[in-house]
């Protein structure tokens, strides 16, 4: 599954790049939209697969019981899953505080503010016409080829936050991805 959901988001940031390729300005926002969308559910995708099939290795048997129980409930947030989960089973917090931690918890603000725009509560009005409560799009119109594809490379490299902290070194990190993402080693 999580292999299909990267392979999707790919195939959406190519569309993206045809949309600009065409000036298609609301075709490029609206996929650059789902890109970001796409890029935090693969994450938490990854998250429930990855840990599932870790804490059935006899290394990681320590924290089966309390991440199957999570992972049994509806309610266990990607939050907390990011924050506590690397700790619980490797010992250590992912940084979140730079690097790819710190873009993948900006792109969760922005699909955040994307999902859960906030609107107010003005009237706008010109003869004859009256508009009640204006919707706040500014993270919508701001969406670019670029913000697509920095979805996409947040979520590999936050991905490879995780496999690092298992210990995979450095250069296998390109064979981890492509073996959980589908993404060839370059």
């Amino acid at each position: 599954m999580v292999w299909e959901l990267f392979q999707a988001l790919r195939r959406l940031c190519a569309r993206v790049a045809e949309a600009h390729a065409a000036k298609d300005e609301s075709a490029l926002r609206q996929d650059a939209a789902l890109c970001v969308i796409l890029a935090v559910q693969c994450v938490e995708v990854f998250f429930n697969v990855y840990f599932r099939v870790l804490i059935s290795e006899p290394a990681y048997a320590h924290a089966a019981q309390e991440i199957s129980e999570e992972l049994a409930r509806t309610q266990c947030g990607l939050d907390r899953k990011i924050k506590n989960w690397p700790k619980l089973v490797f010992g250590q917090r992912l940084p979140l505080d730079k690097g790819a931690g710190q873009r993948f918890i900006e792109l969760k603000n922005l699909r955040h503010n994307l999902m859960h725009f906030t609107s107010s509560h003005e009237t706008l009005s010109i003869p004859g016409i009256s508009i009640h409560g204006l919707a706040d799009i500014t993270a919508y119109e701001s969406l670019s080829v670029q913000a697509a594809f920095e979805a996409l490379h947040t979520a590999e490299a936050f991905l490879c936050e995780v496999f690092t902290l298992r210990g995979i070194p450095p250069d296998n990190l390109p064979h981890a991805l492509h073996s959980w993402t589908g993404r060839p080693p370059i």
